[in-house]
């Protein structure tokens, strides 16, 4: 007798766990049915980050048809895609979250400089060609002229091709992180026939040689030279010609 109730007793239990199981499958399959019916009704929403350089709605146009693709499923592969291939882009990520949006991440790149050729472009800290989107008049910064004007040194969204370029490019950005005050009054960058790059400043037409070797150590000299002048500045000469070691031939303005 007690044989036979504990039959029933294990017969219950089994029956109860069998109902469990099949009643945690049905609402799983049941709540996969209503997730993807969501899916379907709610609009997705963009949610850009806060952008420097461009306008957010400069990027949001380079997704509005795969937005409305119906037939593309994962939409953050080929959002990524599409606005990687941006010149102005350097990095982007692209994530889902519930329940409906799609958070886009862009770092850009920052204009250093501007190529004075035609059509004019802008160069970022790495010599990445940025062309001009209608903002050329956003950004004051240095004019690098003289140098080659061949568009094919420029290819858009890719490194310009001109070793001389790259050179001048690595030497502004040196100047914006160890040097700002001079960088900030910089209006142009030239190199000459004799391939020797001449700064011209802003505030006052100073023009400062700096030749073709040694440059960082020239730099250095200039940098010397601007603190045992202070409270005056560079600007109150004409040009300062720091081609030579150890010195530096300055010119002072007239008044």
């Amino acid at each position: 007798m007690a044989r036979k109730k504990k039959k029933n007793k294990d017969s219950l239990k089994h029956a109860a766990v069998t109902t469990l199981s099949l009643s945690i499958l049905c609402f799983i399959i049941g709540a996969s049915f209503w997730w993807s019916g969501l899916k379907e009704k709610a609009t997705i929403e963009l949610k850009f980050s806060e952008t420097n350089i461009l306008e957010t709605k400069t990027y949001e146009s380079l997704v509005s048809e795969i937005m409305q693709d119906s037939s593309i499923q994962d939409k953050t592969k080929e959002i990524t895609k599409r606005i990687e291939e941006h010149p102005y882009v350097k990095a982007v990520r692209v994530s889902n979250h519930y329940p409906s949006q799609i958070r886009i991440e862009i770092m850009e790149r920052e204009p250093i400089a501007i190529v004075n050729k035609d059509p004019m472009v802008f160069l970022d800290e790495s010599g990445f060609v940025l062309p001009d989107l209608g903002n050329l008049n956003k950004h004051i910064l240095p004019v690098m002229s003289n140098f080659n004007s061949d568009e094919d040194f420029y290819p858009h969204g890719k490194k310009a091709l001109s070793v001389k370029v790259i050179e001048c490019v690595s030497l502004l950005s040196q100047l914006k992180k160890q040097y700002g005050e001079l960088y900030d009054n910089l209006s142009e960058i030239k190199m000459s026939a004799s391939n020797e790059i001449e700064l011209i400043l802003a505030d006052q037409p100073t023009h400062i040689f700096l030749g073709n070797q040694d440059i960082d150590s020239r730099i250095n000299i200039l940098k010397e030279f601007e603190k045992e002048l202070k409270p005056k500045s560079i600007s109150g000469y004409s040009y300062l010609d720091i081609r030579y070691d150890n010195q530096v031939i300055a010119k002072r303005r007239h008044s």
